[in-house]
């Protein structure tokens, strides 16, 4: 898979618009608010990572993918192309042709388990949901994704719905004549006490993830990890295989010493003529992030990995393993590598490693800046980062 070259980004979340030219190795600094998270999501997004689209359905809670004021924004690489649509309605007045196509999915799935219900509840069942939520589209050049919001607050919905509930089970008898003759089915009951976290469940495992559209006969590739820094990895979720996959990768490469075995609880090291065995708990929160980002990027292999703030519980000593194994590993797995930082740290180490031009080549330091209305972004090359930190004492983390 080749990597991102050439990225441009218009009115996706505070971001107005912006061009990027990546490398192997990413670093994007800069202070709170400056859209280093935007466009970490701008590149999964473009990649067609599933799942992040996805947001919590709470009362006003609007999912923050256009900027204030624009009906649409716009992430284009040499790679995708991808355009998100604030609503249904304005889908429609652009993109005619599909528009019944994506309506029909929508509609499939929200009526999906309520087959054993008339077409009366069905229909009263669709007016509230499309009266009370609003669909934003993500289009790419081949498939979709339909992200839901409410519009309406949670009591308003309830109410609603325990009504048409309500006079469904008065219609309807609770066991229902299949079509084969002689075999009767007990329709599920839906609790009116119930009924909107069904709703808000429902929309929310549905809904988020690509679907290709009838014409076209491509998949979609999804090669993009993405690592937030909110997540620890835990050992104890992990396969059998995948701890062993790991443990091999570790080893082969030398990058935690004197590691003999990896098992769900513990981390087994030669110390000379003697086997010691020391809690994975006991190791606290560096080492498990260190093992995550090794996990993962073995994983990405001939993909993207995006790690936010990858310094987040990690001692200097294991910044320094992180940023040796980036620049040894990421080439010869073929990784593009994206990572937000607040850590001085971590760019003056990675400005330190490279030796030669090919090293050099493989890095790109991304400031990002804002005042508040415009944000901007400026990149350093390895030998301008080292310009800017050695002769002008800028701390390039711009906190």
């Amino acid at each position: 898979m080749g990597r991102i070259t050439k990225l441009h980004i218009e009115n996706f979340r505070a971001i107005g618009s912006l061009d990027y030219t990546p490398h192997q190795l990413n670093i994007i600094c800069g202070k709170n608010n400056t859209g280093k998270s935007a466009l970490l999501d701008a590149i999964y997004i473009s990649e067609g990572g599933d799942g992040a689209e996805r947001r919590s359905f709470e009362e006003g809670k609007t999912p923050n993918f256009i900027k204030d004021g624009e009906p649409t924004a716009r992430i284009l690489s040499d790679r995708n192309e991808i355009t998100i649509y604030r609503s249904l309605d304005i889908y429609r007045k652009a993109q005619p042709d599909s528009y019944t196509e994506i309506r029909e999915y929508l509609l499939s799935m929200l009526l999906e388990d309520l087959e054993y219900y008339d077409d009366e509840f069905q229909e009263a069942y669709l007016k509230i949901i499309l009266d009370s939520h609003e669909f934003i589209i993500i289009r790419s050049g081949s498939a979709y994704t339909v992200i839901p919001y409410n519009l309406s607050e949670r009591q308003i919905i309830t109410e609603q719905l325990r009504e048409i509930i309500e006079d469904a089970e008065e219609r309807q008898p609770q066991h229902h004549q299949s079509d084969d003759p002689g075999i009767t089915t007990k329709r599920r009951r839906i609790r009116p006490v119930s009924a909107y976290r069904m709703l808000t469940t429902s929309l929310s495992n549905r809904f988020g993830h690509y679907q290709p559209f009838k014409e076209s006969s491509s998949e979609i590739e999804q090669p993009i990890i993405k690592i937030s820094h909110r997540e620890k990895l835990s050992i104890k979720k992990m396969a059998d295989e995948e701890i062993h996959l790991l443990e091999q990768f570790i080893k082969e490469h030398n990058l935690v010493r004197d590691l003999l075995r990896l098992t769900q609880d513990n981390v087994l090291y030669r110390r000379g003529d003697r086997i010691e065995t020391v809690p994975i708990s006991a190791h606290g929160d560096g080492f498990i992030t260190l093992l995550s980002i090794l996990y993962h990027l073995r994983r990405a292999t001939d993909g993207i990995l995006l790690i936010e703030e990858p310094e987040n519980h990690l001692h200097p000593e294991y910044l320094t393993i992180l940023i040796e194994t980036l620049f040894t590993y990421a080439p010869e797995l073929n990784v593009q590598v994206f990572m937000t930082t607040h850590s001085y740290d971590l760019i003056q180490i990675a400005l330190e490693y490279p030796e030669d031009e090919a090293e050099k080549e493989l890095l790109l330091i991304s400031k990002m800046a804002s005042d508040g209305v415009t944000i901007e972004k400026f990149d350093y090359t390895v030998d301008e980062g080292r310009r800017v930190i050695e002769d002008l004492k800028l701390d390039l983390r711009g906190i």
